[in-house]
């Protein structure tokens, strides 16, 4: 994948305008109303009612921390006034209630709340995801969404359900399982920027490739949290451990809390956010970095750092970014990480 930044206006359309819809009358939400080893199901809506619409592909990428409307609003549009499905390891109904309540335009929200890997191999929780016409990954704990769903019917039926054409989203540990490349977490902690750049290909650097096979997003490793958390120095170990054990041009991906990222059928992206001052950042090292060894530190230089506003928009076919917010020149040495802005 080449990298080129476009700094004057591109004259690509924007994204086609929401329609709004009013939410559908209401059904109280169940308890738990499906009686299944290791899964809670909540309810509300009409689960046995189609859409206005065949569901549209897309993919929301969303940082962490509260709901962004208008990027939610896009979401709820793809699933084509059908049924959403959201799925969690922690947590209850929250989501489904604020989807189908405040955002609308969805017949039926459920809720599935795993906790335990048992629940992945069963044919109802199969069919749930089968019919849904969006799924969204919720927030939580990313590890529990590798242990519980890898090589599990869960898995597979996710892939199955965007190669269909069908749209998928995800926040904080959602997002993070849905790059090609994803940090699993596995080891039970969140590894901070220091200690990944520190030793890139140690254990603690816990990488999953393919776990779910996202359109634009193969070669793409995603992180959430992203300016908050100060992760731009993780993501870059991260991304050179992809690097060195696929021998792909993997990029990194970071969103802020309180944005999104709305992921279009051909690649192109656009940020919607809550604050001004929250991006999404393209990490997309340009020279190679020395050769990794365990236990030994990150040297890397010539890395570009792009940002994206709400006027930017990524292209993941190129990595092309009209209007960015900024251009960084980033590097490492000694485990630290320096950033200059060329912009």
């Amino acid at each position: 994948m080449g990298l080129l930044v476009a700094l004057a206006a591109c004259g690509k359309p924007g994204p086609a305008p929401v329609v709004h819809r009013q939410p559908l009358l209401r059904v109280e939400p169940l308890p738990v109303v499906m009686q299944l080893p290791g899964v809670q199901q909540f309810a509300i809506g009409d689960w046995r009612r189609d859409g206005v619409a065949a569901p549209s592909p897309g993919t929301l990428l969303m940082g962490g921390g509260q709901e962004v409307p208008s990027a939610m609003r896009w979401f709820a549009e793809r699933a084509g006034g059908g049924r959403l499905l959201i799925l969690r390891a922690s947590g209850g109904s929250d989501m489904q209630e604020y989807f189908y309540e405040e955002i609308g335009g969805v017949s039926a929200a459920r809720t599935l709340v795993f906790t335990a890997r048992s629940a992945a191999f069963d044919p109802e929780v199969a069919a749930l995801i089968d019919r849904a016409d969006a799924v969204f990954i919720a927030g939580g704990d990313q590890a529990r969404y590798i242990r519980f769903w890898k090589d599990t019917p869960v898995q597979q039926l996710l892939t199955a359900h965007v190669q269909s054409g069908k749209p998928i989203g995800g926040t904080s540990a959602g997002l993070a399982i849905l790059g090609g490349w994803a940090y699993g977490a596995l080891d039970d902690g969140s590894i901070d920027s220091l200690s990944a750049l520190a030793d890139p290909l140690g254990q603690a650097v816990t990488l999953e490739q393919d776990f779910l096979q996202v359109p634009w997003l193969r070669d793409v490793l995603t992180d959430t949290h992203f300016g908050q958390r100060d992760r731009q120095g993780r993501l870059l170990a991260f991304v050179n451990k992809a690097r060195n054990l696929s021998g792909q041009p993997v990029v990194g991906l970071g969103v802020d809390e309180d944005a999104a990222l709305a992921l279009e059928a051909d690649g192109r992206a656009r940020l919607h956010r809550l604050d001004p001052a929250h991006v999404a950042w393209l990490i997309a090292p340009q020279l190679p970095a020395e050769q990794l060894q365990p236990g030994q530190h990150l040297r890397q230089g010539e890395v570009a750092v792009i940002g994206i506003n709400g006027e930017s928009e990524l292209d993941l076919g190129t990595l092309d970014v009209h209007a960015p917010a900024f251009l960084y020149r980033a590097r490492t040495d000694q485990g630290q990480w320096q950033l200059d802005r060329l912009q």
